[in-house]
């Protein structure tokens, strides 16, 4: 069953169950449900959505009649192509009317001078004279029963009064021919939807919205492109320059060149992307903005534009765009399209009936046992969801494992991977103070050195020997210490399948407390190749399964037991089990807590951060991880 917001504002059902169009809904602006929201809470906003100002700019220049008159002194003929047409044809109307009454006046004069300067005027010299023969001087060829006669000063007034109506034709015409072919009316058979969702697809974050064209007629070169504006407390250099807005680019990537069919745009929400971190409380607390920008060129040759905005109670978490796209019936050739549903968002399964903030919540930190969909020209690189500890077959030193993946594989090349663990310490073995030590851990891959080839799941291993930092983890007193660590393994290649050759990064993060399991394996997914093609087969769907093993040691077994029995009972009620709960496939779980920049404080919502001298930066996580290896103690 659908919840109240899957209708998004634009649909209503009837009595019969049908959704119908809600009044004033059109079909490239949507519902005006939003904008009466917007007006209702008075919530700022820089384009307008929704109604017949939908994509306008609502910024509003102080100077306004100032600016007005100069755009018309110096920008006349784009003035009056932005201008309401009713006001254009008001006005030329009225230049007309003004011209015929003005040489009206100086023909009225001239024969009151000089009656002989009209032929066959049968001394009739009155005004409505004067302003008739103006009138037939501009619109006409040929005069009839009267013309001009032989006089100097009548001669100079035709030629002036001629070429001034010659330049107010001109342009006259090329103002009403630019308006009836103004190509920004192209623009209102773009249709972006009124509301935007973000969402997981195949465990990938995702902000994504839709778009499409209603003409037949293609669009040549479409791009979208979408900016992301941040308000709140203004930003202060070092310099004490005051930046009151931050406004980042997000990433759309592929666009379908032919909009065929409607098209639902992606943005990858990742390390890389401006909304990486974000919550929906936090977007509403530093006034966020989203703007998205069609630009595309008509058949004729002119460039147009659409716009549409979306605010943080605009964006619908863990929702998607309802189908309305039908494949052929049986009998017929023509796929069909149900245009009445293409601003409704729907939630997704498990996600019904629950608030804004509760969706997010709910869509940040599911599961992420899931592997990307495969894709061309899209990051693919998998990491599994959890460790594996084990002494392998006879082996004397455990073996840490995690496996790594290319869903799509041979699209990247120069692929390596590293491994971190960041410990949290107070001070450091000489007892400097110190918030971390971060050591890397030798997993058979140097940088620069060896490269991956990833045309299979491949397990990677760190040996815990006599030169390993975990060497201490064989020593139980020692292990405790390490209860809250964080391992972090990054996954990066270049796409050579793109022409920019663009890099694609994938990070997880383990908590030695939780996602390590002890006496178990990765189970094997790759099958052996078949007589008939040649070729092995992935069985993805267990990519992050793990296997328990019974070593051979039994002393090894119950010794990794113990470990992992030690991590978990030490991080029991600590801030570190808080917060490894709610751990994300980000590089910034939580993200940076934004706020005012200033050179003696870079996050001033931290107040341990804010104590320091200098410029800092301190994660959210970093803070919690350091509250917790005070909570463990000694």
């Amino acid at each position: 069953m659908d919840s109240p917001e899957s209708h998004s504002g634009s649909l209503i059902p009837d009595r019969h169950g049908r959704c119908l169009p809600a009044q004033g809904w059109t079909p490239d602006k949507g519902s005006i449900a939003n904008e009466q929201q917007r007006q209702k809470a008075k919530a700022p906003a820089l384009v307008a959505t929704g109604g017949k100002n939908a994509g306008q700019s609502r910024v509003e220049w102080m100077q306004k009649y100032a600016l007005q008159l100069h755009e018309w002194r110096k920008d006349f003929f784009h003035s009056s192509l932005s201008t309401q047409f009713r006001v254009v044809v008001a006005f030329i109307c009225l230049a007309y009317t003004a011209t015929f009454f003005l040489f009206g006046i100086i023909w009225w004069a001239e024969l009151a001078e000089d009656n002989d300067c009209v032929a066959n005027n049968n001394n009739q010299w009155g005004f409505v004279n004067g302003h008739i023969f103006s009138v037939v001087t501009v619109q006409t060829i040929g005069y009839g029963n009267t013309w001009p006669n032989e006089c100097w000063l009548g001669a100079w007034t035709l030629i002036v009064h001629q070429v001034f109506g010659m330049i107010l034709n001109a342009v006259t015409v090329g103002v009403i021919f630019s308006r009836v072919s103004y190509p920004q009316h192209r623009g209102r058979t773009i249709a972006i939807s009124d509301s935007a969702v973000i969402a997981r697809r195949d465990g990938i974050l995702k902000f994504m919205f839709r778009i499409a064209d209603i003409r037949k007629t293609q669009v040549i070169a479409p791009c979208v492109k979408a900016y992301l504006y941040t308000w709140g407390e203004a930003r202060l250099t070092c310099e004490t320059e005051r930046i009151p807005a931050k406004i980042e680019e997000l990433d759309i990537g592929y666009i379908d060149g032919m909009l065929l069919l409607p098209l639902v745009e992606e943005h990858t929400i990742d390390e890389r992307s401006p909304l990486c971190g974000h919550t929906h409380q936090s977007l509403i607390e530093a006034n966020a903005e989203i703007i998205i920008t069609f630009e595309g060129t008509t058949e004729s040759g002119n460039d147009f534009m659409a716009r549409q905005s979306y605010l943080p109670n605009e964006l619908k978490w863990g929702h998607c765009f309802s189908n309305i796209i039908s494949l052929p019936t049986p009998g017929s050739s023509q796929y069909t399209i149900d245009f009445s549903g293409f601003h409704e968002t729907v939630p997704l399964l498990g996600l019904e009936n629950l608030n804004p903030w509760e969706a997010c919540h709910q869509t940040i930190h599911s599961s992420q046992k899931s592997v990307p969909y495969p894709l061309l020209l899209e990051n693919t690189f998998v990491i599994s969801a959890g460790m594996v500890l084990n002494h392998g077959a006879g082996k004397e030193h455990p073996h840490l494992q995690f496996r790594v993946g290319d869903t799509y594989p041979n699209q990247h090349v120069g692929i390596t991977v590293r491994a971190q663990i960041y410990r949290w310490k107070e001070r450091n073995a000489a007892g400097v103070p110190q918030d971390y030590s971060v050591t890397p851990l030798d997993i058979g891959q140097r940088v620069g050195g060896e490269r991956l080839l990833l045309w299979l799941p491949m397990t990677i291993t760190h040996v815990i020997d006599e030169k390993s930092p975990l060497y201490n983890w064989k020593d139980l007193d020692k292990a405790s210490q390490d209860c809250d660590a964080t391992i972090v393994v990054w996954l990066e290649g270049y796409r050579y399948a793109s022409d920019d050759q663009k890099k694609d990064v994938r990070m997880r993060f383990f908590h030695a407390h939780q996602n390590i399991h002890p006496n178990h394996v990765f189970q094997p997914i790759v099958s052996a190749p078949t007589v008939d093609d040649r070729k092995p087969r992935v069985d993805w769907t267990e990519f992050h399964t793990v296997l328990p093993v019974q070593s051979h040691d039994s002393n090894h077994s119950g010794q990794l037991e113990e470990l992992t029995s030690l991590w978990r009972t030490s991080s029991t009620g600590s801030t570190a089990a808080a917060y490894s709960s709610e751990h994300t496939m980000h590089s910034l779980p939580h993200s940076w807590r934004r706020g005012s920049f200033h050179a003696s404080r870079a996050f001033p919502s931290d107040q341990a951060a804010s104590a320091r001298k200098g410029r800092t930066w301190t994660p959210f996580f970093a803070k919690q991880q350091q509250e917790a290896v005070g909570s463990v103690g000694q």
